[in-house]
């Protein structure tokens, strides 16, 4: 598939990179087509493993009691990873862990990545499941050890060698190559993954060595939209300045493109980026007196309920008079939005984002909800 690439999986305490930790690794390394080396090695996580989690892997606190640190096997790691691709079902998932435990100890992996699940779309495009449990299914591969590390990383190896019997090599080698270079053109100083960043809609920041915000902007695919400024460096000036420029990406999901808007605004105000376009106090000045509203059309407070069918994420956006309010991501936060007696002032910036939503079409994807008068 490629000249040298390692398979990749882990069993985790959880999913949170932050709070969670490691509890065993599988990693097989593949040379021009032969497996080469073959490592695994249970991980004492310095957690407790949660019940749940236990249940799921048969990974139990009593198993990794005395197994070795993450810091005892680190050097091992790097060195089957050395000079390969790290690919993983789900890569964004085991990069992320193994950047985290690395970032514990002061270093970092320079690493290109591979996601399986995404090459699965790539090469079986007429299916919809493409998790681990739902190839198997497809292509009869019996999983003994489903959860643990090298057993997944077995099933894994599997399928590309049912796909590489099916499709050809010549189709797989190609349909990876294509995924790998898409983070070809990721400057090297880039100290965050490409593939941490979630295909999913939100704002993201770029900031470079200096903790200067050089841009913020929302997209509905965040991680497209990032490699979108690099691809772009070698036809557009500012994307070129910023990719010189960017040391780090942060981000932070939302519901929706209203969501997305108004987040964007705030930070851009808050952050004044400097490769975002920049209007004058006078010019905003002049666009606020030539504004003329028009009545509200509603009878009292309404909400924009968002909801987003991958991440999960559901907001209400309240407002009142053209006036944004607050967002609520429960229903407490929303009783509690509108009971407030706070009075909101207008903000050009907020209006200019979302003002053409707030009518009775809300929008693909969303919800306008009005709320009764006994609130106000």
């Amino acid at each position: 598939m490629l000249p040298c690439y390692v398979m990749l999986d882990l069993e985790t305490t959880g999913g949170n990179t932050a709070q969670d930790r490691i509890t065993e690794i599988a990693a097989v390394r593949v040379e021009h087509g032969k497996e080469v080396a073959r490592w695994s090695t249970l991980v004492n996580p310095g957690v407790e493993i949660p019940e749940f989690i236990q249940s799921l892997t048969g990974i139990t606190n009593a198993m990794v009691r005395e197994a070795p640190s993450f810091a005892e096997v680190a050097p091992q790691l790097m060195q089957v990873l050395d000079g390969a691709v790290l690919v993983a079902h789900n890569v964004r998932f085991d990069h992320g862990f193994v950047q985290s435990e690395l970032g514990r100890l002061g270093t970092t992996l320079q690493a290109k990545t591979l996601c399986t699940v995404r090459l699965s779309r790539k090469l079986y495009a007429q299916h919809k499941g493409h998790g681990l449990d739902a190839i198997a299914q497809r292509h009869g591969l019996v999983n003994l050890a489903r959860h643990r590390a090298m057993g997944d990383v077995d099933v894994v190896l599997a399928w590309l060698a049912i796909a590489t019997h099916e499709l050809g090599l010549e189709t797989v080698q190609r349909e990876a190559n294509a995924l790998v270079a898409g983070g070809s053109v990721v400057p090297e100083q880039l100290e965050t993954s490409m593939t941490d960043i979630p295909e999913a809609p939100g704002v993201y920041v770029l900031w470079a060595d200096s903790a200067v915000p050089l841009f913020v902007g929302k997209a509905a695919n965040m991680r497209m939209r990032v490699l979108w400024h690099f691809q772009s460096a070698t036809k557009l000036a500012r994307e070129k300045r910023i990719t010189q420029a960017v040391r780090r990406v942060e981000w932070q999901e939302t519901a929706g493109d209203i969501g997305s808007a108004l987040l964007e605004a705030k930070q851009i105000a808050q952050l004044k980026p400097t490769m975002n376009r920049k209007v004058s106090k006078k010019a905003q000045q002049q666009a606020l007196d030539a504004l003329v509203l028009p009545p509200w059309p509603h009878p009292g407070k309404i909400g924009i309920r968002e909801h987003h069918p991958i991440n999960g994420r559901s907001t209400i956006h309240l407002f009142d008079q053209w006036c944004y309010l607050g967002s609520a991501q429960d229903e407490g936060e929303l009783e509690e939005l509108l009971r407030s007696r706070q009075t909101a002032a207008f903000d050009l910036h907020c209006y200019q984002a979302v003002g053409h939503r707030l009518t009775q079409a809300a929008g693909s994807g969303s919800k306008l909800i009005a709320f009764p008068s006994h609130h106000d």
